[in-house]
């Protein structure tokens, strides 16, 4: 059944009811506008709503967002002033409430039909299919030539921040969330995230930017400064929307803009590493902050060895600390073997430790994972 012909109807004889005057005939279609919303929700009820319980899989042929008609129906309450028809036109209202918790019913057992490891995966699909296309591959050229033409191969965050800013406004340009933004009443803001008040007073989306963007964020996070793709949230996105017209064109939309969003975040996250690497270096004495010893040190917090400040981790025993200044030292080729692990670490006899271990002959635990790590 075509919900949105049915449920176009009822609104547009309840929109009738509010312009006309009233008069004695303004009763009788009250009472059949109620019986006409009653035999739509009914009609719901047997047609989708049970079949979508009682199937162990979805085959129902879904081409509305179930969630999107039921606040339309919300917002088609209706007031007839006087005329003594209060009473009717709280059956009507009543009669919307009723249809509006079946709407949402079929959208809750629709939701259980797809779970979110199904979603997930039709959005990956979709995700290898656009990466695997000429298309990505020209994005990426693109950016590139953007990369060395306009930022000398070193971009800024104030770089990186205005090309991402570019790309959404593009994005929304090309309409791909359009039909949602238009059920959008009040948008959420992000002011912190993206600022979108440089654009041109006369820009055609300045007046429905926000909600552009609020409607992006219902499928994107947002972490460390940077838009994270929701897998799950983007899957249920294309099924949901896969039969309106140009799907194919904005879900393709979607993920290049995406993948162009992304690259450039990339470089963010490269800047940000920089940032926190040259600040936790600084506790390092120059010996052991080196390009070399640096490489070492991520190595030993991938392990667990240490943590992101470079002291020993909780776990971390003395002669595995030992163990590692030894191996270190060594491979960093230092002139005093023990005293810069034993200012870092604030421990002492680190010496000791090691003749204790060349009488016993007993290497420490994990001592073959230390090892690797300063394995070139």
């Amino acid at each position: 059944m075509d919900c949105k012909i049915i449920l176009t109807g009822v609104a547009e004889r309840l929109s009738g009811l509010r312009e006309e005057r009233l008069s004695a005939g303004t009763r009788y279609r009250l009472m059949g506008v109620v019986a006409d919303i009653a035999e739509v929700t009914e009609a719901l009820s047997e047609q989708v709503l049970e079949r979508v319980r009682q199937e162990a899989a979805l085959d129902v042929d879904v081409d509305v967002d179930f969630d999107v008609l039921a606040e339309e129906v919300l917002s088609w309450e209706l007031v007839v002033p006087g005329g003594g028809l209060e009473e009717l036109t709280q059956q009507v209202n009543d009669a919307l409430g009723g249809l509006n918790d079946v709407l949402t019913q079929i959208s809750i057992q629709l939701e259980r039909r797809h779970k979110d490891e199904a979603y997930a995966r039709l959005y990956d699909q979709e995700k290898r299919r656009y990466l695997n296309s000429g298309t990505s591959r020209r994005v990426r050229q693109t950016f590139d030539e953007w990369l060395y033409d306009v930022c000398n191969g070193s971009p800024s965050m104030d770089d990186i921040n205005d090309y991402v800013t570019e790309k959404l406004v593009h994005m929304f340009e090309k309409g791909v969330f359009n039909t949602k933004v238009e059920h959008i009443r009040r948008a959420t803001r992000y002011p912190a995230e993206f600022d979108f008040s440089l654009l041109d007073d006369d820009h055609k989306l300045k007046k429905s930017i926000h909600k552009h963007y609020s409607e992006l964020r219902k499928l994107v996070d947002y972490s460390d400064g940077c838009l994270v793709v929701n897998p799950v949230k983007v899957g249920r996105h294309f099924y949901t929307n896969r039969k309106e017209e140009n799907a194919k064109a904005h879900r393709n939309a979607f993920l290049k803009y995406m993948y162009k969003i992304d690259l450039a975040q990339q470089w963010r996250q490269k800047l940000q590493a920089a940032g926190t690497e040259s600040e936790y270096s600084s506790l390092l004495p120059d010996v052991l902050a080196t390009g070399m010893a640096m490489k070492y040190w991520q190595r030993l917090q991938k392990a667990g060895f240490v943590d992101e400040h470079y002291q020993l981790s909780a776990t971390t025993t003395r002669k595995q600390a030992m163990y590692i200044a030894d191996v270190f030292s060594d491979k960093l080729q230092m002139r005093s073997k023990w005293k810069p692990f034993q200012e870092l670490w604030h421990i002492n006899n680190l010496a000791q430790e090691k003749w204790e271990m060349q009488d016993t002959g007993k290497s420490p635990a994990r001592s073959e994972d230390i090892e690797k790590i300063f394995a070139d």
